[in-house]
């Protein structure tokens, strides 16, 4: 165990020599919670550009913050300011709580808001990108779920996303079901169930989902789907045939990663938020038919 713990922390290394680190919660043990950024190369010659935060799955018990390093390095060649989000969990933060998590994503959109001049961003192209548990905390802050307010500096900013990316998402947190261990009481799960907040006039919202996901069934993603298209709300639900979780990062499944990062493509065009160049037709990614395996 000692030696892949070793060799993790050497690909982390690697993975984030290149991002600049900064502090954006200090957690009530004294850890400080950092958001790793990469810029682009046209930074300083815009104040205007689009700002993914990445939010890695893992259930609120644990998780790597390098999983979407990978997507970061893409999107951030199309020059977009990447952030992978350091948010508590069980094994990082034993005595923590998923809320606490959930109010750790607030604190990291607030904190891009507040210093959106120094970040060369567009405080009105923030967008979440999460992955299981960290799709949960996308997703709820994007449709505005009823999270107690934590203390920060930066309250005066607003912490919705202007659109959101669910990949694998935790939809809803029942008792006795996955990641209900992990809030301190059911009041507080309840509060991290998105179908309770489905509403008219929400963000634009794609999720991703495999059809054989054993944590999360993709019928629960289509019945979640089918309540937000009755609200006429901006939701797209993308399924992926055969998938588990994971499908989506590079080093489990290289077709779905490109595959996802097409169709995150499409979505974030379509939206007005990243468009894609007139002469980009996804030939750099590689396709994602099944009859390709």
């Amino acid at each position: 165990m000692a030696k892949r713990e070793t060799i993790l922390n050497e690909r982390e290394k690697v993975l984030l020599e290149n991002a600049q680190s900064l502090t954006y919660k200090t957690a009530p043990d004294g850890s400080e919670l950092v958001i790793y950024f990469y810029f682009p190369k046209d930074l300083e010659s815009r104040t205007d550009h689009p700002l993914f935060l990445f939010f890695n799955s893992g259930g609120w018990d644990r998780g790597s913050v390098i999983q979407f390093a990978p997507q970061a390095l893409y999107f951030v060649e199309r020059g977009v300011v990447c952030g992978l989000v350091q948010y508590r969990n069980r094994a990082t933060h034993p005595d923590s709580h998923a809320m606490e998590a959930l109010q750790d994503g607030q604190t990291a959109v607030q904190f891009a808001r507040h210093f959106s001049e120094k970040l060369r961003i567009d405080p009105g192209k923030v967008v979440a990108v999460g992955a299981g548990a960290g799709a949960n905390i996308a997703g709820a802050m994007t449709m505005k779920a009823h999270i107690p307010a934590a203390e920060s500096p930066y309250l005066l900013s607003d912490s919705q996303p202007n659109a959101a990316v669910l990949l694998s998402a935790i939809i809803d947190v029942e008792k006795g079901g996955y990641g209900f261990d992990q809030f301190a009481d059911s009041s507080s799960a309840k509060r991290a169930c998105l179908s309770r907040y489905v509403a008219n006039g929400l963000p634009p919202i794609l999720m991703i989902h495999g059809t054989e996901d054993r944590l999360v069934p993709f019928s629960k993603a289509s019945s979640f789907a089918s309540k937000m298209k009755r609200k006429k709300t901006p939701f797209e639900l993308i399924e992926f045939e055969g998938r588990d979780q994971n499908f989506f990062n590079m080093n489990t499944d290289p077709v779905s990663y490109e595959a996802s990062l097409s169709t995150m493509n499409d979505f974030l065009d379509r939206n007005g938020i990243l468009a894609k160049a007139d002469e980009d037709d996804d030939s750099r990614l590689i396709s994602w038919r099944e009859q390709d395996y």
